[in-house]
């Protein structure tokens, strides 16, 4: 298991090599960006759960790419500490005014470094912030986002993405392995949204087997239809050539017996403003049983 997911975006390679080896060392993943543009499409795509950010960046200012991931709904959420040799105290408050939650000034303690990124990620686990499998926002900041819908007059649109049969495959295949299929449909609703959805819309992982996405009645059932077929073609890369032709998993017990059980699916729902009025979150959230 993964213990977060970092991104690091600095120009300079020394900086990003000693970052590196730090991280990976202590088992996180270790995503890379050299500019703002590209630390901004990684920032979508993957959704990491820390940034550790250079201001002076080749092509645009932490500062520019700072105020686009607190602009847009499915990445606001994500820590972000900035790296700088800008001492001067306007410089730190404009920062921490924009939404930096950190300031660290270089040259810096690769060590203090570390530590202050693993208490940033342990307590966002403990404060059911984000989800420790996924990276995605979890339980806390999803009913924030809820509450939140239930007062927009707009034509919203709530996904409820459900992986079936995941149990049997981490029976089947080990927990890391269940592990890796919740990295996967993850990182599959990130590119999808992405390419389907708008800036605002928001992506969460409420727990388990359970994903949901909040977004337009506009591109709900565009983004509804790509789903169902790009997580069916993820789900068949974690089965072996001959797991894909039988149809099925053999899962193994302890006293000798056997039995099948179905391959991953994907259940998608789809609720609307329309389905509704909804007077609270469980409401909102019923409708979809």
């Amino acid at each position: 298991m993964s213990a977060g997911r970092i991104l690091l975006v600095e120009a300079n390679q020394d900086s990003i090599t000693r970052l590196q080896e730090t991280f990976k060392s202590d088992g996180y993943e270790v995503l890379v960006a050299g500019n703002g543009e590209d630390a901004w499409d990684i920032c979508r795509r993957r959704l990491p759960q820390a940034i550790l950010l250079d201001v002076n960046l080749p092509d645009m200012d932490g500062y520019k790419l700072l105020s686009r991931i607190r602009g847009s709904l499915r990445t606001r959420h994500i820590h972000i500490t900035f790296l700088t040799e800008r001492r001067e105290r306007r410089d730190k408050i404009a920062g921490l005014e924009m939404g930096a939650d950190d300031y660290i000034f270089k040259p810096y303690d690769v060590e203090e470094v570390r530590l202050r990124v693993r208490n940033v990620l342990r307590r966002a686990s403990a404060g059911n912030l984000v989800d420790p499998a996924s990276g995605l926002p979890s339980s806390r900041l999803i009913q924030e986002q809820l509450r939140e819908l239930l007062r927009r007059q707009d034509d919203w649109a709530l996904l409820r993405i459900a992986v079936r049969h995941l149990d049997e495959f981490a029976d089947a295949h080990g927990f890391l392995a269940g592990e890796d299929v919740l990295r996967t449909t993850a990182r599959t609703l990130s590119e999808a949204v992405d390419k389907w959805g708008g800036a605002n819309d928001f992506l969460g992982h409420s727990g388990g087997d359970e994903f949901i996405i909040i977004t337009s009645l506009e591109t709900a059932k565009e983004l509804s239809s790509s789903l169902s077929q790009d997580l069916k073609d993820a789900n068949m890369a974690h089965y072996s050539w001959r797991e894909r032709e039988q149809g099925f998993i053999t899962i193994r017990h302890t006293d000798g017996s056997q039995h099948q059980a179905p391959l991953l699916s994907v259940d998608v729902k789809l609720v609307t403003a329309a389905d509704g009025p909804f007077h609270d979150v469980i409401e909102l959230t019923g409708a979809f049983y």
